[in-house]
């Protein structure tokens, strides 16, 4: 579910009175631009996801304000910063039995790294620059076009949820119709990796056998079409799953992908999330509460130290002062975007962070590489 907005840590000061008051800071990753376009015709339409990072701390006079804005999703961990995204790579394979020129398709794949390093991103064969002419659909071909290159298959990807444990990833894969005439040829796909593999983690694998079970009860029997119809039994798996917003805090479902046409399963599993996993050791804000005072709410943070609300409403984000839970005077607003990232920090990191990610934003990245890789025999 898509929320609404959007290393190494050192002790240094600020000079000011925030660190008196000890207010909190937090860190918000957002969706900038979601991936384009899953109704593509042509490679050109297709663009890759952009985010952004705010770091919303006091400043310098005590006051709350975004101290570090970072065109990328940087996630705190516990050996230090990493920065997040996802990159576009056009891939060429050809098949030397065929007569054909071969075929190019585009990826977008998830990368992560320590801040300091680039990240990086697999591929067998890049695509190289050709005239217009070059190009031809895969089927119907005259024979002046028997060698001609086709641009058949592309994979759209975001990232949903990021936490200093794991990445929540929706992946989107399709055709345009001159690949796939009778059209529906997609399918959408989620899975949960950590920052030290590609794999894909399973539910028992991360959360153990509790939760596999809490995945298995909440599979329906059967799964949904577009048109809303029955098309087919999960599967006892538990390696096709998501994390989204649910029951006031970050929690999970189940998600398979079942065929074409939208087939799919979407179920929330009744199993609670740990701070080790989203990183949040915040406590739960009084809904009812909340809810009352704010009626066009739809989400809220409290900080661990209870002294500052974040509000997601129907239009904007809203940072709030905090007494007991209930939200005072509003701090700052921001304009609506999905979340994908929310860390909180207080105490001293406060004041360590805001040093550290304002020196981040005063400096471009190291931006996301193509590694080349053999292709298995």
């Amino acid at each position: 579910m898509r929320m609404a907005y959007a290393g190494m840590i050192a002790i240094l000061a600020l000079a000011g009175p925030a660190a008196a008051r000890g207010q909190s800071g937090v860190l918000i990753g957002f969706l900038d631009s979601p991936a384009q376009s899953e109704s593509a015709q042509t490679f050109e339409e297709l663009k890759e996801p952009t985010y952004q990072t705010l770091w919303v701390a006091p400043d310098k006079a005590g006051k709350l304000a975004i101290v570090a804005a970072i065109p990328e999703l940087i996630v705190p961990r516990k050996d230090g910063f990493w920065h997040v995204g996802v990159k576009q790579v056009c891939e060429f394979s050809k098949n030397p039995m065929d007569r054909d020129g071969g075929n190019e398709s585009v990826t977008q794949t998830v990368w992560k790294a320590r801040i300091a390093d680039a990240g990086t991103v697999s591929a067998k064969e890049t695509c190289k620059p050709h005239d217009p002419g070059d190009y031809a659909p895969p089927f119907g071909r005259s024979e002046a076009d028997q060698n001609k290159i086709s641009q058949c298959g592309f994979e759209l990807t975001e990232i949903e949820y990021a936490s200093p444990a794991i990445l929540s990833i929706r992946n989107y894969s399709g055709q345009s119709e001159d690949c796939e005439p009778r059209g529906g040829r997609y399918a959408v796909d989620f899975s949960v990796v950590g920052y030290d593999s590609e794999e894909q983690l399973t539910v028992e694998n991360l959360l153990g056998p509790e939760a596999h079970q809490a995945y298995i009860k909440a599979l329906p029997e059967q799964g949904q079409g577009d048109a809303g119809d029955d098309c087919g039994e999960p599967s006892q798996s538990d390696s096709g799953w998501r994390v989204g917003w649910l029951g006031g805090r970050w929690g999970f479902y189940a998600h398979q992908n079942l065929g074409y046409f939208g087939c799919m399963v979407d179920a929330p599993v009744k199993f609670r999330l740990p701070a080790s996993i989203t990183g949040d050791v915040a406590a739960q804000p009084d809904w009812k509460q909340l809810k009352a005072r704010i009626p066009d709410m739809e989400y809220a943070f409290l900080s661990p130290a209870k002294d500052l609300l974040v509000v997601v409403t129907k239009a904007e984000v809203r940072f709030c002062e905090a007494a007991e839970g209930a939200p005072g005077k509003v701090l700052l607003s921001l304009p609506l975007k999905p979340i994908v990232m929310l860390q909180w920090s207080t105490g001293t990191h406060v004041e360590a962070w805001s040093k550290q990610l304002a020196a981040l934003a005063a400096h471009p990245l190291p931006q996301p590489q193509v590694r080349l890789v053999a292709a298995k025999n």
